[in-house]
């Protein structure tokens, strides 16, 4: 179910225009709330113990379902007539960090746009919202020659981070395994890591880059898939092309289509163990659908 206020943005082509990235900026706070940034963690999930709570008073926002009502602003309620929370900025651990793959299998797509574009919108967004809250940002790619935002002002990183995806300049595609040590090795204690990805990585190593990031603090996955790698196509065959090779992909083979329900079960229990450990969550978006409509995995 779409959060009510939330605006509508579906990325669309096979490269990500530096433009569209910059002008996600208006949709930072609308990603805070998507994302649950300002928002304590729902019962049944422990709040990280590297992180206090942070009493440094930031704005008001209009009230969205699930709130804190302990947050809610009375004086600003009184005087517009509607419900606002208190947004505070957290005093220690406010830095957020995202890890983006950009690596070749991520620039693939059947629908509206790569899997490669779409992460680089979610992850621009990440920046934004980080701006948004008055928190530090910085960045690791991965499948780009530009691999590292340090640390720093969120809106000066951000820009950083957008001029990166768009630049689209092929670098080292190094696994996330080795992403995430990077990004954990300079990360202060309480960071918040958002990992954008296909999350096709094999799951000892996934499993491994997850943990490293749960040991700093807290974590977001964001699985970008393809609407063809959730579900196959009516039987027929279908041809395929990276620009150099050319593949047909016969849906009507019943091993084809066995397989590739057994991959997608596969590739479902791998998060739902993911998300089993304490502080992490999971967000599930195909290309094609509206990014705020992104639905958290279960």
């Amino acid at each position: 179910m779409i959060e009510a206020g939330l605006p509508r943005h579906v990325p669309r082509g096979v490269r990500p225009a530096l433009d569209e990235l910059l002008a996600l900026r208006r949709h930072g706070g609308a990603m805070r709330r998507l994302l649950a940034l300002d928002v304590e963690r729902r019962e049944g999930t422990r709040r990280s113990a590297f992180r206090n709570q942070g009493m440094d008073y930031a704005e008001s926002r209009p009230y969205t379902a699930g709130d804190d009502v302990r947050r809610i602003d009375w004086r600003v309620t009184a005087r517009t007539g509607r419900a606002h929370t208190k947004i505070f900025r957290p005093e220690l651990g406010g830095d957020l960090v995202c890890l983006v793959d950009q690596r070749a299998p991520m620039r693939f797509g059947t629908r509206a746009a790569f899997k490669s574009v779409v992460a680089a919108h979610v992850a621009a967004l990440v920046g934004w919202a980080a701006a948004a809250g008055g928190e530090r940002f910085g960045a690791r790619l991965s499948g780009t020659r530009a691999r590292h935002v340090p640390l720093g002002a969120a809106e000066g990183a951000s820009f950083a981070l957008c001029s990166a995806l768009a630049a689209q300049e092929p670098g080292e595609e190094e696994p996330l395994e080795r992403l995430a040590a990077l990004a954990a090795a300079e990360a202060p204690i309480g960071t918040r890591f958002v990992l954008v990805s296909d999350l096709t990585e094999p799951e000892e190593p996934l499993e491994r880059a997850a943990q490293t990031l749960r040991v700093r603090g807290e974590l977001v996955l964001v699985c970008v898939r393809d609407p063809l790698e959730l579900r196959l196509p009516p039987p027929a065959r279908y041809p395929l092309t990276d620009g150099r090779e050319r593949l047909v992909l016969d849906t009507t083979s019943a091993g084809v289509r066995s397989a590739h329900a057994r991959a997608q079960e596969a590739h479902r229990a791998r998060l739902q163990r993911l998300v089993a450990h304490a502080g992490t969550r999971c967000f599930v978006l195909s290309a094609g659908e509206d990014l705020f409509g992104m639905r958290a995995a279960s």
